[in-house]
Formats: C-alpha cells, sequence, structure tokens
C-alpha cells in the first residue's frame, strides 16, 4: 500500500496545526489513497513517472485524495457529500469532487 499524500500535506490542506488527529490521518491516509487506487483501476496512470524513485504522483491525483480527505474529515458519518443519492446506486467509494478530478485517469473496462 502506497499513501499518495503525506500527512504533512493532509494536515496543511485541513488546517490542522497539532497532532490531535494524527490517528485519523493514519487511518484515512492510506485508506483514501487506496480508494483512488481502486477507482482508476490501473495504478501507472496515477503516477507522473512510476519508475521514478520515489515515483511522481500526478497533481490531479494529489488533489483528489486532499479533497476526499476533506469531506471524510467534515462529514465523518457519511452526510453531506458524502451521501450517495439512492438514483445514483451503490458502490461509490468517492466524492463526485473527486470522480470528476480522476475520471480522465480511469481506466476503461467492459463489462
Amino acid at each position: 500500500m502506497v499513501d499518495l499524500v503525506t500527512k504533512e500535506q493532509a494536515k496543511a490542506h485541513l488546517y490542522i496545526d497539532d497532532d490531535s488527529h494524527d490517528e485519523w490521518l493514519d487511518i484515512f491516509i492510506p485508506a483514501m489513497s487506496d480508494a483512488v487506487l481502486l477507482w482508476v483501476k490501473d495504478v501507472k496512470r496515477i503516477y507522473v513517472d512510476p519508475l521514478a524513485d520515489p515515483p511522481v504522483v500526478r497533481p490531479v491525483v494529489v488533489a483528489a485524495v486532499l479533497v476526499e480527505l476533506a469531506s471524510q474529515f467534515r462529514f465523518r458519518e457519511g452526510e453531506g457529500d458524502n451521501r450517495v443519492e439512492s438514483f445514483e446506486g451503490h458502490g461509490y467509494a468517492l466524492s463526485r469532487t473527486s470522480t470528476a478530478l480522476l475520471a480522465s485517469l480511469r481506466k476503461p473496462t467492459v463489462s
């Protein structure tokens, strides 16, 4: 599992200036990174240069993970923009904003 953002990036984005939310971040940074990777369906599309050491994450991916972290942080019980409307179906792991940012990177699949 690879975290697509650092704890420092997340704290800056969420305006957290202490360690009081570190436990939450330790859970949700990997969880949201994994959700983005699963949604895109192709790990190579996540990186500008997957062969670099360390691999360079695309800015749009960083933005999507930070947006998703902010959404999860603000709406911890699934309300707000995390809520999936009944007409949208089920199985959406990411918010509309994150999916809009990532749509061009998603690997197309035919079922």
